[in-house]
């Protein structure tokens, strides 16, 4: 029979992104019976509402129970797994029993250490890594990783603190990054395309606009020498002021048809990140054709290839980003360059179909290993 997959992700940022990509590519295959888990934060708050006791609990004891809670429910409905996807280790890592009966991969864009050298403790402004309970939650993590099938890090960086930090084999890991489903994003034919009277189309995508750095594109949008720019700002949370070369859109998904046509639209992408572990939009505009420029943040250093898919400026440095948006202002033909680079680079190594492949293929490796175990 084919082997049941489970696949659950916290549904915050760009995980939604990574399982409905891999949904999209993975949910039709013949040859695997797959269900789908979204933990959502307002599922698990009207959830630990009716248990008022529960909410004073911290975030990964919440989300854990939350999963349990979700994934007993699939049994009931459909039979156990034979095997699990888990995008970061908190929303299993109390689930001892599901671990102990069901083999399980974990992905993740980052581990603890990590996230602190990297200086991308979005929501936690104080890290001490000798404190109490960032040791306890230091082996509560290494033992998640250790009962692991197999570790799917993002970035190869990422990797390196799996082995460094967890001593972890490095035959159980395997870099799987974020996968672009290159049918959808279709690179247009900027080279035929006519300049005459177009104003430079400059494109940001970022919920949290200010940690993303769109407060930066605003200042240069606001400067006499950016005025024939036109600044396009994909967010929920915009912050600054209107202005004819500003243009902001609300409401607009990944993937959406919106989303698509924007990019096709855009002559450049830029986000100037202040944290970041990945760049999952960068690499939707790169496989759009488009350059990119970033911060070097994170494994975002592992996207955008600098002086050839685009340009990496230092944090917060306004006047390096306004350089960098100058020269490809300037220049069209380096434009369409570095865009054409970006394109090859998405399908030679974030192509969707070939990540999801590498998935399914560990995971029924996974069931295999449990039909094996004695009983």
């Amino acid at each position: 029979m084919n082997p049941r997959l489970l696949f659950a992700a916290y549904m915050a940022g760009g995980n939604a992104t990574i399982l409905k990509n891999l949904e999209d590519q993975i949910s039709g295959r013949p040859d695997v019976s797959s269900a789908w888990l979204g933990v959502e934060m307002d599922a698990e708050s009207k959830r630990l509402d009716r248990r008022p006791r529960r909410s004073l609990l911290p975030g990964t004891i919440r989300n854990s129970l939350l999963t349990g809670w979700e994934i007993g429910k699939l049994e009931r409905q459909g039979g156990r797994f034979d095997a699990a996807w888990f995008f970061q280790q908190t929303i299993c890592m109390f689930l001892w029993r599901f671990r102990s009966r069901v083999p399980y991969v974990v992905a993740m864009d980052g581990t603890p250490p990590w996230y602190a050298r990297n200086g991308l403790w979005y929501t936690v402004h104080r890290f001490d890594p000798r404190s109490l309970s960032a040791r306890l939650k230091q082996e509560l993590t290494r033992r998640v990783y250790a009962k692991a099938f197999h570790l799917l890090p993002l970035s190869w960086s990422c990797r390196q603190s799996l082995i460094d930090d967890y001593g972890i084999e490095p035959d159980r890991i395997t870099v799987v990054p974020p996968g672009i489903d290159l049918a959808t994003y279709v690179a247009p034919d900027r080279q035929g395309r006519s300049e005459a009277g177009r104003r430079l189309q400059l494109l940001f995508i970022g919920a949290d606009f200010t940690r993303k750095g769109g407060d930066l594109l605003v200042k240069l949008a606001q400067e006499p020498a950016f005025e024939d720019v036109q600044f396009n700002f994909v967010t929920h949370a915009y912050k600054g002021p209107a202005a004819k070369n500003i243009r902001v859109f609300e409401g607009i998904t990944t993937n959406s048809p919106q989303m698509v046509a924007l990019l096709r639209e855009a002559d450049l992408y830029a986000l100037p990140t202040r944290a970041d572990s990945h760049a999952i939009a960068s690499l939707e505009a790169m496989a759009m054709g488009l350059p990119v420029i970033s911060t070097p943040t994170g494994g975002v250093t592992e996207v955008v290839q600098e002086g050839e898919t685009g340009y990496l400026v230092p944090r917060d440095d306004l006047a390096a980003l306004a350089d960098r948006i100058r020269r490809l202002r300037a220049d069209r033909g380096l434009r369409l360059r570095m865009g054409a680079a970006g394109r090859r680079r998405v399908e030679a190594h974030f192509n969707a179909q070939t990540i999801a492949r590498t998935v399914v293929d560990l995971l029924k490796r996974a069931a295999a290993s449990r039909s094996q175990q004695p009983r």
